[in-house]
């Protein structure tokens, strides 16, 4: 007993002294959750098994990070009345000596009780000019996956898809896409998200209703224009840029000579018709055309120029520009005339200088019809008995006089004597009914077509030549009209 009481005795006095070390209080490392839901469930409870090898209990927390929310538990611990959502089970053991595992062991799950809810969150609307579209999409919950379907109304057309869901090669005309989404426990969002839009890829047919043709005579235009589908117009005159118009567009100021009016539609989504309509017209401000066939303009170059028109008992002197009728007798033996004559449909128009002379005008309705242009008045020879030194001087003399025409220009003119006529495109030539019962044709530059109508035969003149076309029969009196 001594002994025994000697030996605790030394044991306390060890132990006060920090002689022997103290039993150690280690804390726990292996906390196991033996069973429990994980994932995503469809009830709003879950019972959770848990062991430890240590025996001092355990203690549970759910959905917090708090150090007060740890509550002593025993194993299974079941909770109820969950809510729908992502939730966080911990659990720690205890050893004997309170101490807890460091390192809880954790279980993550989800309940839903509810199908997800789904929401489009970019998408075509309205009209688009491609014919393409991307969708993307969200659920109410984590997780899950997303069916998608579009033109259709039929169950077996859902397919499994992801954000973003991308279409190509879609047909004009209007499209409903639909997405749902299913979450972790196979539940079914039942009021699909919708997204309904239309595609068009055609561009706007444009048409001109109305605009002037031809040509015109004033220097403003007015263009009338609809489109084949709403949006807005865009126009250029004369090959200029492109700008926002409105129907009708004038234009005004505009220069003497062609123009080309265009116009193309665009569509409310940017579609633009690739064909333009376009008015073709030109301008003519100045003096009014001669008509072919009808009419020819004149205007008094130098001299003194006379006119004698049908309807008219006697000449008057042109004093400035005048348009008259085909017929007229005109007096250039003082004087230079500007004559322009009308080529027919094209619009183009030929001009000459005529002087030395009197002639008549004549021309056929068409186009490109030759101008002719009769010799007139009296030839100016000495009268038959009148008194003459000689013979020869007579001869002279009926050479030099006659009637005769100088023309120089350009464009198809014909002139006409006695005996033979000239025709030109563009020279310079003289014609003369001589007193000798000939008509002389003479080229100043260019060349002359000649018509002999005593011989019947067509020859052609060039710059310096001439050729006289004589009667069979001299005149037996040369001092007539024609």
């Amino acid at each position: 007993m001594r002994r025994f009481g000697s030996l605790t005795t030394a044991l306390i006095l060890l132990l006060v002294s920090g002689a022997l070390p103290a039993v150690a209080s280690a804390p726990v490392t292996n906390t196991i959750i033996v069973s429990g839901p994980s994932g995503a469930i469809s009830t709003d409870s879950a019972t959770f098994t848990f062991v430890s090898p240590e025996a001092g209990g355990f203690e549970c927390r759910l959905d917090s990070s708090k150090a007060s929310a740890w509550n002593p538990c025993t194993s299974p611990k079941a909770y109820s009345s969950l809510a729908d959502g992502p939730h966080v089970f911990e659990v720690r053991a205890l050893n004997k000596a309170g101490n807890p595992d460091p390192v809880p062991a954790v279980a993550r799950f989800s309940v839903e009780t509810e199908p997800p809810e789904t929401t489009i969150v970019s998408a075509p609307s309205g009209t688009v000019a491609t014919p393409s579209a991307t969708f993307e999409f969200a659920s109410s919950q984590e997780g899950g996956t997303f069916e998608c379907r579009i033109d259709s109304s039929e169950e077996s057309a859902w397919s499994p898809c992801a954000s973003p869901q991308a279409y190509s090669s879609l047909a004009d005309g209007p499209h409903t896409f639909e997405v749902r989404a299913v979450n972790g426990v196979g539940a079914v969002d039942p009021t699909p998200a919708v997204a309904t839009f239309a595609i068009d890829t055609q561009p706007p047919e444009t048409t001109i209703v109305s605009a002037p043709s031809g040509e015109i005579t004033v220097s403003s235009a007015a263009f009338e224009f609809t489109a084949s589908e709403e949006g807005g117009f865009e126009c250029r005159l004369d090959s200029g840029g492109w700008t926002s118009c409105t129907s009708p567009r004038t234009y005004s100021s505009l220069a003497d000579g062609p123009h080309t009016f265009e116009v193309r539609a665009t569509d409310a989504v940017g579609n633009v018709d690739p064909t333009p309509a376009s008015a073709a017209f030109s301008v003519y401000t100045g003096p009014p055309r001669p008509i072919a066939g009808e009419t020819i303009n004149l205007e008094p170059v130098e001299g003194s120029v006379l006119l004698q028109c049908p309807g008219e008992d006697k000449f008057s002197k042109l004093i400035s520009f005048r348009q008259v009728p085909l017929g007229c007798l005109i007096n250039t033996r003082h004087g230079v005339v500007d004559l322009t004559a009308s080529k027919g449909g094209s619009g183009e128009l030929q001009n000459a200088h005529f002087w030395g002379g009197v002639f008549v005008t004549s021309q056929e309705s068409g186009d490109n019809k030759i101008v002719d242009l009769k010799l007139a008045g009296r030839r100016m020879c000495e009268r038959r008995g009148a008194k003459a030194s000689s013979q020869a001087t007579i001869s002279r003399k009926r050479r030099r006089h006659g009637r005769r025409l100088w023309g120089s220009g350009k464009g198809n003119y014909r002139t006409g004597g006695s005996y033979g006529s000239a025709t030109v495109r563009g020279t310079t030539w003289l014609v003369v009914d001589r007193c000798d019962s000939s008509t002389l044709f003479k080229v100043g530059e260019g060349t002359v077509w000649v018509q002999d109508f005593v011989r019947h035969r067509s020859l052609t003149l060039t710059t310096g030549k001439q050729y006289v076309a004589k009667a069979r029969i001299p005149r037996l009196d040369p001092n007539v009209w024609h």
